[in-house]
């Protein structure tokens, strides 16, 4: 039997299947209030970033909590709950964009520990600027089958955004732990057995300002 309890509603689940486990892990915040998008786009105060250089900056995210059950099958989503408040927003234009999962951040330039690490993730961000002049950067777009969730104290992930113009961009996170010790999550694609791996990347192609 598996139930959950908050102040608006209440989930009860009978579990029919035996010698399973339950976990509970992070997942990719983007399944809430329903999977709305695919789209996870960070917002943020503008870093100016010199030609053919590189600049490392800190953002928060928003944290979803899975339930899942394992069984000799493999993992089964149970349930996915969250501390944080949901805001969608549109990347480009009505006719071509993307619906995203819209976070606001504060930049950082080491770890911001003052977080709640059930609500709140950290991003360490590589932004490399292959293009002959300065960019100005102010959001990044990743795709949900290229993040990978790593969790300890907190809860974070390892992106990297290489900017080729003010128009175009690619992202991705890395199967990198964020620092020593920290587990890989479950990750919802893999309970739903569609392998994911390091260098699945997102074209931005609607810019990387405004």
């Amino acid at each position: 039997m598996y139930y959950r309890t908050t102040a608006s509603r209440s989930i009860e689940k009978i579990l029919g299947s035996r010698g399973g486990r339950i976990i509970v892990n992070p997942v990719e915040p983007l399944n809430l209030p329903q999977e709305v998008t695919r789209y996870l786009e960070f917002h943020f105060t503008p870093i100016v970033v010199p030609s053919e250089s590189e600049q490392r900056i800190f953002l928060t995210f928003p944290v979803e909590i899975g339930v899942f059950l394992q069984d000799k099958r493999g993992f089964t989503v149970i349930d996915i709950f969250s501390f944080a408040p949901q805001k969608y927003s549109l990347y480009g234009t009505p006719d071509d964009g993307v619906i995203t999962r819209h976070v606001d951040s504060d930049v950082f330039d080491s770890v911001p520990y003052l977080v709640d690490p059930l609500a709140t993730g950290v991003m360490e961000l590589t932004i490399f600027n292959a293009s002959r002049t300065q960019v100005e950067v102010t959001r990044a777009v990743f795709e949900n089958a290229s993040l990978n969730v790593y969790y300890g104290d907190f809860v974070a992930m390892k992106g990297r955004m290489e900017v080729y113009s003010k128009a175009i961009a690619e992202t991705t996170t890395l199967l990198t732990p964020f620092r020593e010790g920290m587990r890989a999550a479950v990750p919802l694609f893999a309970s739903r057995q569609i392998a994911l791996a390091e260098g699945l990347k997102y074209l931005m192609e609607h810019g990387v300002g405004g």
